[in-house]
């Protein structure tokens, strides 16, 4: 551990002095490090951390990629395309025509850094969303289950180094455990096979265009639209990472025990308000958790006292867990359901986590939870406008990342 600090403090002290040495023309795309040097050691471990996973550093060209264009010029800013894409006349030939052969990498529309648009597959690949949306639904119709696992699976991927499909990875380059292995990952994250599949119909249809971090935002729409969420555009032109970290994940996710001041603290460090937070944790209303995971706080007295009594007599005998693979419903009568009565039982002191609760003691979160408890529409409203906000938290644009072949490995 020691060495590795020593090293990234020698590369602190002397990167700039040797990045400034450095001949431009050979080295294309340092510009950025050059004007911009890295202020800390969390920046220069990114920076070595992308260079070890082949990462283009800011503003530099892989091999057969065109300069970005301008303003007005063509990015692949579609016009604003409603969730499920239109396919202009004559699309579907198109789309035959692509079957089988592979789109240069030049001729893939890319957004300006850090842009996500609508419609950014029109012409690319314009069946994409209803290719998605098929596999989504048709696996919601098995197991209907799948939807808040995937929604589970958007979320714990974008919290860390943002929505880049990082939580996807079985293995990296670098090596090492990888995101999914994380605690609160582990077997507490499913819905993989289903981004498998969709993912391979998306490359038959049109190899190499869509991200694996679009297809796990449009299947997170698709989920949240199963359980009840008015549909919403997704915007997309994200790409995927090469690195996945168990670490990033173990510091950056929270636990069912978290306490309000951690939760705050871990979603303002993400750009996002204790409203938007409030909002978004009423996504719980749908899903469950593993009864070994939340039985402890029913059986211990000092935390056993802050539960409504009725709920604690309930809860004490469902968490016998009879086996490792018990789930609780987080809302046991609108399971499958999104809705803002949730509040009403975080509010009378009937939450399935810890954490939860804990946010009912908090006096701002706890006036959130009174607001939307009886205004659906409202929260519904909000709620979309979060996820949409947490889809574009540090993403990946550009030359940036991959277009990742197979989800699972990076190409």
């Amino acid at each position: 551990m020691y060495s590795k600090w020593r090293n990234l403090l020698s590369c602190a002290i002397f990167l700039p002095v040797l990045v400034s040495a450095v001949q431009r023309p050979l080295v294309p795309g340092l510009d950025d490090i050059i004007n911009h040097p890295p202020q800390n050691l969390d920046d220069i471990a990114r920076i070595i951390r992308g260079i070890e996973g082949g990462e283009a550093l800011p503003g530099m060209l892989q091999p057969g990629m065109q300069k970005p264009k301008g303003d007005g010029e063509e990015q692949g800013q579609g016009q604003s395309n409603p969730a499920g894409p239109k396919p202009a006349d004559g699309s579907g030939n198109r789309a035959k025509q692509q079957q089988h052969e592979r789109i240069p990498v030049a001729h893939i529309p890319k957004p300006k850094p850090g842009a996500l648009v609508e419609g950014f597959y029109q012409q690319s690949c314009p069946q994409a969303e209803k290719i998605v949306s098929e596999v989504m639904n048709t696996n919601f119709q098995k197991d209907p289950t799948l939807a808040p696992a995937l929604i589970r699976l958007f979320f714990h991927d974008c919290f860390i180094t943002g929505c880049d499909a990082s939580i996807l990875l079985d293995r990296t380059p670098m090596g090492g455990p990888v995101e999914k292995e994380a605690p609160q990952n582990g077997k507490f994250v499913r819905g993989f096979e289903p981004l498998d599949e969709a993912k391979a119909r998306l490359e038959s249809e049109c190899p190499g265009v869509v991200s694996c971090a679009d297809l796990l935002a449009f299947a997170n729409r698709d989920s949240l639209v199963f359980t009840g969420v008015p549909t919403y555009p997704v915007p997309v032109g994200r790409r995927d990472a090469r690195a996945s970290l168990m670490k990033d994940a173990e510091d950056g996710l929270p636990f069912p025990e978290t306490t309000s001041q951690e939760m705050i603290r871990m979603f303002e460090a993400r750009g996002l308000t204790v409203e938007e937070m409030v909002v978004l944790i009423g996504a719980h209303s749908v899903g469950s958790a593993h009864c070994t995971v939340v039985a402890g706080r029913f059986r211990d007295p000092g935390k056993a006292a802050a539960i409504d009594r009725g709920y604690l007599m309930k809860m004490q005998v469902m968490t016998a867990c009879v086996n490792e693979t018990q789930e609780l419903a987080f809302d046991p009568l609108t399971q499958q359901k999104m809705d803002s009565r949730f509040y009403k039982e975080l509010l009378k002191n009937r939450s399935l986590l810890e954490s939860d609760q804990n946010l009912v003691n908090e006096p701002s979160a706890n006036l959130i939870m009174r607001k939307y408890a009886d205004d659906q529409k409202g929260w519904l409203d909000k709620f979309v406008a979060a996820v949409t906000k947490v889809g574009g938290l540090e993403v990946l644009t550009g030359d940036q990342g991959e277009i990742r072949r197979q989800c699972r490995v990076v190409n």
